[in-house]
């Protein structure tokens, strides 16, 4: 499990190196749309539970609010890579001569890399826990209380251990004429204070 997680990371990097080596590269900055369209469809591909499922659920505000959002996300995010590529190059005075497909072709090979090893409906399933949804032949968790049957109504403390005291009326101002106690039979054992 820790090699697929490991893996997954490294995928997860190389989708983060492509702008990095865009802008080391020294390429211009009308490669970021390129890249937040990559780093969109990895989000759209890897979480697809958080976006609408059917097209009456695209049509809501909400969607387009999470979409908006979630672009400006990623824009901020390919130029903070990109910015800091192109900060390193310059501070190393060279330019990989590179063909501008690399990079590109580097972020986008992570998105079926990163899917191959993530099921992102099993992590759903099991509230995004890695370990289970990187782990084939680790089954969901099972429910501890599927199995388990009401206790019975009598089944109460051992005997000769009294229960404590619980209060059964709320704080109450003013006139409590209208204001019935609850009654339990830890209640009716012990005398109000």
């Amino acid at each position: 499990m820790m090699n697929r997680q490991r893996l997954l990371m490294g995928a997860t990097a190389l989708l983060y190196s492509g702008p990095l080596l865009a802008g080391l590269g020294g390429y211009g900055w009308a490669l970021v749309p390129v890249f937040t369209a990559i780093f969109m469809l990895w989000h759209l591909i890897l979480r697809p539970q958080q976006w609408p499922q059917d097209a009456a659920g695209w049509m809501r505000p909400e969607a387009w609010l999470l979409l908006l959002g979630q672009g400006a996300m990623q824009v901020l995010l390919v130029a903070v890579c990109f910015g800091v590529g192109r900060g390193t190059g310059g501070v190393l005075g060279a330019l990989p001569p590179f063909p501008v497909m690399l990079p590109i072709a580097i972020s986008f090979l992570s998105i079926p890399l990163a899917r191959l090893l993530w099921d992102p409906w099993k992590a759903a399933a099991n509230d995004g826990l890695p370990e289970v949804a990187l782990n084939p032949t680790n089954p969901a968790p099972p429910d501890p209380l599927a199995d388990t049957a009401p206790l019975p109504p009598d089944a109460g403390s051992p005997e000769g251990f009294a229960a404590p005291a619980v209060q059964t009326t709320t704080p109450h101002h003013g006139d409590d004429s209208d204001v019935a106690p609850l009654s339990s039979p830890a209640a009716a054992a012990t005398p109000a204070p």
